[in-house]
């Protein structure tokens, strides 16, 4: 009776009206499961909680479920998860009978307890964020012989490791005045230890680093096992706003040390393996793909598209083109994503279709196809979780059981966050999944309300064809829908004409991926007709790159927003599952939620440039031995003073265009070079690459010298001579050094000083002038009184003058320099009761108000400064 009553129930429950997220969760039980692993990922990581902690609510749940969940709700899961063929029927036939706790059915509170479905689904999810935090315990927590526990601190060691991807060259070139840098190019690759020598020998380790040789080698290959005697580091934190925190980065990744050595020479290898190792394997793999795909094309930047676009090798992209990319929100294209996996398992399908396979026949093709190309090409969160989701759409055709998609990217996601549980921070792991779930969840709806205009029995082409492109266009805005807001998130910026540009770039881009994968199929067979799909190829390349090209140039096509708050994404993506889930009914209603959304973006666009205009704010960034000081004024403008650095490579890209968009600073007023050095001035073309700079001030001296700096510098720019005092509003800059024209002055000596003073507050840049200067300086300006001062000559004790740093009575000093600069500075700078140094306390920041009220922080600073009331 227990069965056929059970069997009753679940009828009666089935014709019941359900809300439609509890449709979902048990119609796609893996949703559920997923949703519940990511909070509690997330909430492990932000409040770190103990793990008996979690255990033990862990256990709690264990027990409470044994004992009182329904037997109707676990056959429907597994009625969800399992295909029709493998349902073990008789698993709920016994459970039913050797259920122990039978007073469940004599105590009404705790009978009606166990049929409530919602306490199940409450279960289920607190098990699983459950789950989540133990994963990310277990992720952060260094076992015995684990590397992070064995180097805590930077030292020297002597270890045995295997190299685990394929050794890259970076030739670090690939900026304009590289030709003047002392670096040298330089070959990184990632190695799993195997053992560490140690006072007592030779020991077991375990971990994955990332190596850097500090030359150009082809000596090493993946699979090679090696031991080696080098210089093992924790990656250094991120010191400017808005820089690509490296650290961050390979931590999500497993990587938490680095190592590297000066010549490859130091690398002894043990072991080449000559066998076919899966490492070997997977190389093979991609480079006769490869090979296949690039037979019979010259070197050219449509040769490195292709590759990217089809086998994931972005590296060599122009530069200028990808920016491209990146301001039309067509960076996909170029990148691995689900799109590639798709046509590529959708070409094997068809292809199989087209030899007469059956279902069973199709889907084994497929299946082998996508595994196929999952190894050849980069591991990818985007890749993997489309070659998941194929792969269950294979196996589903093979027991034949339907799928469902938001259930299969559900699955994805829960084996992709088990691999590694900090993929849910990452941008990729986001977007990815993010458009995806935009596409299932809104598409439908986009494309039925633009199609509902047209007459239904109208089968013209014209109609069909129209058809076609509200589909891509649907397909297009509904995944911007969902990734805008993380794209603001991680690259402080929006596209918003992307869902427009995705139209007419897929043809080409589609054609790119479909036909090179039939190159790479038909080369060895017939190449005479690979290299006639190559030229096709080719074109289309071409015509991609120049409609990408136009596309950038076209005004909205993206703004800089600046950091977004996080608490505007979080109620943007709330209305949006509000939105999918519980609609207003109702014609005018529905139009509700998109008013709501349409509305939040607004302060995600314009929050940022609105806070611009309430305070001068003046930063001095962390770029190592050089200078690089970015302004904003209260009337909306912005200001460079010098952006050079001799000890990084590439500030301009790295470092001071990723502050300015974290500040959503889209154009530069005017820029100031202090002098012909090229550590003040080796970053500009990067920035002014983008058209973001106007005016260009400097010194007579400068403009007038010789050097191949200089002249380099001046094929670029039209520089003027800095005027005496140029006033924005209520900021005034007066040049107070040089005061004449004199070109006899060395390069230091001919050093822009400035003074910047807004409500009553005095800034003085002293760039890089000698001691002699200084003298001068304090017998021209004698009654001066500073606040802040930027140390000269990055406060190096051969040049600067002691009596200098407090003779204008600044309450700060602020130092530029790295880390060997800091060693020689003169004591009274180091000993200065308010100084900070770029190479300790990061980019340091000067807030003004119109009041005059001042506050001074470091990035690593956690105490702040200030001068009377901080700024509201």
């Amino acid at each position: 009776m227990d069965e056929v009553r059970q069997k009753i129930e679940e009828f009666q429950h089935a014709l019941e009206s359900q809300s439609p997220i509890k449709e979902l969760f048990f119609r796609c039980p893996a949703v559920l499961p997923a949703i519940g692993l990511l909070c509690g990922l997330a909430v492990q990581y932000y409040f770190d909680l103990p793990f008996w902690a979690t255990l033990a609510v862990l256990g709690s749940l264990v027990i409470l479920n044994f004992l009182f969940i329904p037997i109707g709700i676990i056959t429907r899961a597994l009625q969800g998860f399992l295909p029709a063929s493998l349902y073990p029927r008789s698993i709920a036939r016994i459970f039913l009978r050797i259920r122990i706790i039978r007073f469940l059915d004599y105590v009404p509170f705790l009978r009606d307890y166990a049929r409530n479905d919602i306490v199940t689904l409450i279960s289920v999810f607190l098990c699983f964020c459950c789950l989540g935090s133990i994963r990310l315990i277990n992720f952060n927590h260094p076992v015995g012989n684990d590397i992070r526990a064995v180097a805590v601190n930077p030292t020297f060691a002597r270890i045995k490791a295997q190299i685990i991807s394929e050794p890259r060259v970076f030739e670090n070139n690939d900026w304009h005045f590289a030709q003047f840098y002392h670096g040298s190019a330089y070959t990184s690759f990632y190695v799993k230890l195997n053992s560490i020598k140690t006072e007592r020998g030779w020991e077991t380790a375990k971990g994955v680093i990332k190596f850097y040789i500090s030359e150009n080698t082809d000596k090493l290959k993946r699979g090679d096992k090696f031991e080696i005697f080098c210089f093992l580091d924790k990656f250094s934190e991120t010191d400017n706003p808005g820089q690509f925190d490296t650290k961050t980065y390979m931590s999500r990744n497993g990587v938490f040390l680095c190592a590297s050595v000066k010549s490859v020479n130091a690398v002894k290898v043990i072991e080449s393996e000559n066998t076919e190792s899966f490492f070997r394997i997977k190389s093979k793999l991609n480079n006769y793909a490869t090979a296949w795909l690039t037979e019979g094309m010259e070197e050219s930047s449509q040769k490195d598209l292709i590759e990217a676009m089809i086998l994931g090798s972005n590296t060599r992209i122009n530069r200028e083109l990808y920016n491209d990319f990146i301001k039309t929100g067509l960076v996909h294209l170029i990148c691995l994503s689900g799109l590639n996996v798709g046509i590529f398992a959708g070409v094997a399908w068809w292809i199989s279709k087209k030899a007469g396979l059956l279902h069973i026949g199709r889907a084994i093709a497929s299946l082998t196809a996508t595994i196929t190309f999952l190894l050849v090409v980069p591991p990818q969160a985007s890749t993997m979780r489309a070659g998941i989701m194929f792969i269950i759409f294979c196996l589903s055709r093979l027991f034949f059981k339907r799928s469902f998609l938001l259930n299969s990217i559900a699955f994805a996601a829960i084996l992709i966050l088990l691999m590694n549980p900090m993929d849910f921070l990452s941008p990729g792991f986001q977007l990815s999944f993010g458009a995806t779930i935009g596409i299932v969840l809104f598409y439908p709806i986009f494309y039925n309300y633009l199609i509902s205009f047209f007459d239904d029995s109208n089968k013209s082409f014209f109609i069909k064809l129209l058809k076609s492109i509200l589909a891509v266009f649907s397909t297009g805005a509904t995944a911007w829908l969902f990734t805008a807001s993380i794209t603001a998130w991680h690259f402080y910026q929006v596209q918003l004409l992307t869902a427009i540009w995705t139209i007419p770039a897929m043809v080409p881009a589609t054609l790119i991926i479909v036909l090179g994968t039939f190159k790479i199929i038909l080369n060895p067979f017939l190449p005479t007709l690979a290299m006639g799909l190559g030229a096709i190829i080719n074109l289309c390349a071409s015509a991609l790159s120049y409609l990408v090209s136009i596309f950038a140039k076209v005004p909205l096509s993206y703004i800089i927003i600046g950091k977004p708050w996080i608490v505007i994404i979080l109620v943007i993506y709330i209305s949006l599952f509000m939105w999918k889930f519980f609609p207003f009914k109702g014609y005018e209603k529905r139009f509700i939620y998109p008013c709501i959304v349409t509305f939040l973006f607004v302060p995600v666009i314009f929050l940022n440039r609105v806070e611009r205009f309430r305070n001068l704010e003046f930063t001095v960034l962390s770029v190592g031995h050089g200078q690089a000081c970015a302004m904003s004024l209260p009337n909306g403008k912005s200001i460079i003073i010098d952006v050079g650095s001799m000890s990084r490579s590439n500030i301009g890209t790295k470092i001071i265009n990723s502050f300015l968009d974290f500040k959503a600073i889209g154009k530069i007023d005017s820029v100031f070079i202090s002098h012909d050095d090229i550590d003040h001035f080796n970053g500009l073309p990067e920035i002014s690459s983008i058209d973001k700079c106007r005016n260009f001030y400097t010194t007579p001296q400068l403009i007038q010298s010789d050097s191949a700096t200089a002249r380099e510098l001046k094929k670029l720019f039209n520089l003027r001579t800095a005027p005496e005092k140029i006033e924005y509003g209520n900021v005034a800059i007066e040049r107070l050094w040089p005061i004449d024209t004199m070109i006899d002055y060395s390069d230091n000596e001919s050093s822009l000083v400035l003074l910047l003073e807004y409500a009553d507050r005095k800034i003085l840049l002293t760039s890089d002038i000698t001691a002699d200067v200084q003298k001068k300086l304090m017998e021209l300006y004698s009654q001066m009184d500073i606040d802040v001062m930027v140390t000269p000559h990055h406060g190096s004790a051969r040049t600067t003058n002691p009596a200098f740093v407090n003779y204008f009575k600044p309450e700060y000093l602020i130092t530029s320099c790295s880390n060997v600069q800091l060693e020689r500075t003169i004591p009274e700078i180091r000993d200065f009761k308010e100084s900070f140094f770029t190479c300790e306390d990061g980019a340091v920041t000067i807030y003004v108000s119109s009041s005059g009220n001042m506050k001074l922080y470091g990035t690593r600073k956690t105490s702040l400064s200030q001068l009377g009331v901080s700024v509201p």
